[in-house]
């Protein structure tokens, strides 16, 4: 049979076909087919390392995000020089609760997603106590089915000019700030090919 592509052999791993294709799926399988192994083989790794990772639960839209890049898989190329590259805001989700004049009583984190060149970086606020909140995110690079180029990137925050914290993105280039007090920071993301950063960032319940 012909390859039937990466959305549906994620649905066989998931178990999501029925009988018939679930049978079609698992006889390609058999075959030689090296796209369906090597994307059997990262799928089921993300899996595991999402499985036994307690530390962050990531939103759906994260993984929903990773999964399109690594279906996006492009020809090598050599990197482009970034420079210092000022990321722009693309998605809110209090802005689109607003709008739509439905915001819930029970107090729902703030996702934020913003962008510059290749990069995107998914952000979500969530509050914690005395005034304070965690800033979770994930630095993602268009068109790389690995995550190569964002893991093991420095992030500084700052407030007033002063950085105030500073920490590592790990394999999937996810990161964490915990305990941040109320306010607006900036961003800066150290990368192989320059810095992105994202100015005025709300890290607040509202």
């Amino acid at each position: 049979m012909n390859c039937p592509g990466f959305e549906r052999l994620i649905d066989f791993l998931d178990d999501r076909l029925d009988e018939e294709q679930a049978a079609r799926m698992a006889a390609h399988l058999l075959t030689d087919c090296g796209a369906c192994y090597e994307s059997r083989i990262w799928y089921l790794q993300v899996k595991s390392i999402a499985a036994s990772d307690d530390s962050i639960a990531p939103p759906a839209w994260v993984l929903k995000r990773a999964v399109r890049i690594f279906e996006t898989v492009r020809a090598p190329r050599r990197a482009a020089r970034v420079g210092q590259a000022i990321a722009s805001l693309v998605f809110d989700s209090f802005t689109r609760q607003s709008l739509a004049g439905v915001r819930s009583a029970e107090k729902a984190n703030r996702q934020l997603l913003y962008s510059a060149g290749d990069y995107t970086v998914d952000l979500q606020v969530a509050s914690a106590e005395h005034a304070r909140a965690d800033l979770m995110g994930q630095v993602l690079k268009e068109g790389e089915a690995a995550f190569d180029a964002v893991s093991g990137l420095k992030l500084d925050i700052a407030r007033g000019g002063k950085v105030v914290c500073s920490v590592k993105t790990g394999e999937m280039g996810e990161f964490k700030f915990a305990g941040l007090e109320y306010g607006v920071y900036d961003l800066t993301v150290e990368l192989s090919e320059g810095s992105l950063t994202i100015p005025d960032l709300p890290v607040s319940e509202s």
